[in-house]
């Protein structure tokens, strides 16, 4: 009976010092991913040269509805709303292939392929910061700001070919 009485102590020993450390651990991880996430603040202090598209691009990106789906993606990286690129992988990978495969024959050149898969490249870096788990706080907002700056020098690019398209320049015989 004293064993048995010994046993028991020893059980309940157990398993009150199993539940402290459980609950400490849960602790220290909600810490640990609070201090990870990214407030609207801390993305606003971001620096880099935002680039607009000209009134005149409108009519050649309207149509593009890729590139709008990924502009408002990233529009909402701003806000710290990353539900863009948490969405499914699938899903996140068909509108990244749609956006460089439908680009309009009004800007389809070089230079704006090269900015759009620089573009596409930021991205996906983006999108496996993001999921990491062991990623940091400055990671991620290097990673933001990279996105930024990819997506200033596409419209960059082609508002560079709008504009160069629409001059007309007459050439002496």
């Amino acid at each position: 009976m004293r064993f048995f009485k010994f046993l028991l102590f020893i059980t309940l020993l157990f398993t009150a010092c199993k539940n402290d450390t459980t609950n400490t651990n849960q602790e220290v991880k909600s810490k640990v991913s609070d201090s990870l996430k990214l407030t609207p603040k801390e993305v606003s202090k971001i620096n880099f040269k935002d680039i607009g598209l000209d009134s005149k691009t409108n009519t050649v990106i309207s149509n593009w509805q890729a590139y709008l789906n990924i502009v408002n993606g990233i529009e909402n990286l701003k806000t710290a709303d990353f539900t863009f690129f948490n969405t499914d992988i699938d899903v996140f990978n068909s509108s990244l292939k749609d956006f460089e495969n439908t680009i309009p024959e009004a800007i389809n050149s070089e230079p704006v392929k090269a900015r759009v898969l620089v573009l596409k490249t930021m991205l996906y870096k983006f999108h496996e910061i993001e999921s990491l788990i062991t990623s940091t706080k400055n990671e991620k907002l290097q990673s933001i700001q990279d996105v930024f700056v990819a997506l200033s020098n596409l419209n960059l690019q082609i508002n560079k070919k709008v504009e160069k398209d629409s001059q007309v320049i007459i050439k002496p015989y």
